[in-house]
């Protein structure tokens, strides 16, 4: 094996020292460089880039943060994830029914095989006043169903792009009637009124039914439903009540109405009522009205009631008639049939 010799020992280490010199040199110009030149290198999303130009795009310049909006009142809603409204006519979509939610699983069936999303409308609150979802009103009575499922599938629709139409009864409710029965309607003997079927009515002036009423769509609203439709919004037709007031009940109507768009006034969520009256307050309405299982040949006729108002977003019909009548108009057909 060669051995090196003395000198050329000497010449080695002298070359490494040089060499360990000049990468310590270079190590402290590219220090010295990194610092000068870090006001000149721009980031974007294709990586570091140098520019000796000391203008900078105004993309590239942070913007302020947002000062957050002052709430004055605090039962405004704010919706979250509303899509970018269609008309229902351009959506299309399906009813559900209380009737029809009976058997949940059945109907979550039916919308998991609904291929593009749509507009759905769900009976959320029976006119006997039981609650169809999980409420956390106090003293809201469940209905004797699978409510849990009912809860799963809202929340499928709203995961996946389906427009949410909640409808409730306003003023017929036996549970909120007994309860608080200086709100219902009564008869001359002072005891509460009821119809045919055996429900109890609310007073529509009544600032605690009109309270109950915002509290649900309140709810509604922050669980992910983009509108709420009041079904039931009327006097019962009746001698038999005894109520008197300065004002008529068209106008008792009109400004309950009124109340309930304007708590909704800076919300994006809409306010819609379900009738067929033809003496309802249509102008009060910023949302749409739903009419519900009338014949084609009315069609029309109802066309022409509600178009005046420049306000209504929507005339609607509910139906599962064919009548080719109802193919121009704005329709609701039944998720599951009769």
């Amino acid at each position: 094996m060669a051995r090196i010799s003395y000198r050329n020992k000497i010449r080695l280490k002298k070359l490494l020292r040089a060499l360990l010199i000049l990468a310590g040199c270079l190590l402290v110009l590219s220090i010295v460089m990194t610092i000068y030149l870090e006001p000149y290198i721009l980031y974007d999303r294709d990586g570091a880039h140098l520019s000796l130009s000391q203008e900078t795009s105004e993309a590239s310049v942070p913007a302020e943060s947002q000062i957050r909006p002052v709430v004055e009142n605090p039962q405004i809603v704010y919706s979250q994830g509303a899509p970018v409204e269609k008309s229902i006519q351009e959506m299309g979509g399906y009813y559900i029914t209380t009737a029809m939610l009976q058997k949940p699983e059945t109907v979550f069936e039916e919308i998991k095989a609904i291929q593009e999303p749509c507009a759905v409308m769900i009976q959320l609150k029976s006119i006997f006043g039981n609650f169809y979802y999980s409420s956390s009103i106090a003293g809201a009575p469940k209905a004797d169903v699978a409510v849990s499922v009912i809860d799963e599938m809202i929340s499928y629709l709203s995961d996946n792009g389906f427009y949410l139409i909640a409808e409730i009864p306003a003023f017929t409710d036996p549970v909120f009637a007994l309860d608080h029965q200086s709100c219902g309607l009564p008869l001359s003997s002072g005891a509460l009124w009821m119809d045919e079927s055996g429900c109890y009515w609310l007073d529509p002036a009544n600032e605690n039914v009109q309270s109950f009423l915002m509290q649900i769509a309140r709810e509604l609203a922050n669980r992910g439903f983009h509108e709420i439709a009041f079904s039931h919004f009327r006097f019962p037709d009746t001698t038999s009540i005894s109520y008197s007031s300065e004002k008529s009940k068209t106008d008792i109507i009109a400004d309950a109405a009124s109340q309930l768009t304007s708590f909704f006034a800076n919300s994006s969520t809409v306010l819609s009522f379900v009738t067929d009256a033809e003496d309802f307050p249509v102008s009060t309405c910023t949302g749409r009205i739903y009419i519900n299982d009338v014949a084609g040949s009315r069609v029309e006729h109802y066309v022409q009631l509600y178009s005046e108002p420049q306000t209504l977003r929507e005339i609607v019909f509910i139906t599962n008639s064919r009548d080719t009548r109802f193919e121009e108009q704005a329709v609701l057909r039944p998720l599951i049939a009769d």
